[in-house]
């Protein structure tokens, strides 16, 4: 009692798998890994190795441009250029054009797959950027239909 045994770490990995899918995994984990990162900077009391063409700390990030959708099968690939002092992005998704939008993921890479949608359906994208302490506005809509 006390300790998690193989078969308790199992079970952990089953629910893991059923709640996101074999390929969530590693954004999931990538996702807690940078949180943990986040967590630990933040109680440290330093913010990160700043580059010299980043922005000033707290100075507002800029709406991500570029944005591109392109449908498959049950899914939506979306694309978009950096934003200079952006730590991670958060993208929206609407099933009307304008929204509301709901938030369905916050990364720090410039590509999003949203996947296992409903075929045939029309979906509308926006993204945003993060710098830790702004949050900018929303991009360009850009929509697509599955599949």
């Amino acid at each position: 009692m006390g300790e998690f045994s193989i078969f308790h770490w199992l079970v952990v990995l089953a629910v893991v798998l059923i709640f996101f899918g074999g390929r969530r995994i590693p954004e999931v984990m990538k996702g807690l890994g940078e949180g943990i990162r986040s967590f630990k900077d933040g109680m440290s009391g330093s913010v990160g190795a700043a580059t010299a063409s980043a922005p000033a700390p707290g100075a507002p990030v800029t709406s991500p441009t570029g944005l591109t959708a392109k449908a498959g099968t049950g899914q939506v690939s979306l694309n978009w250029n950096a934003v200079n002092g952006a730590n991670s992005y958060t993208v929206l998704r609407s099933g009307t054009s304008g929204g509301p939008y709901a938030r369905i993921a916050s990364i720090a890479a410039t590509s999003y797959s949203d996947e296992g949608l409903a075929s045939g359906t029309t979906f509308y994208y926006a993204v945003c950027a993060v710098n830790g302490v702004s949050e900018s506005a929303n991009s360009i809509e850009v929509s697509a239909t599955t599949a």
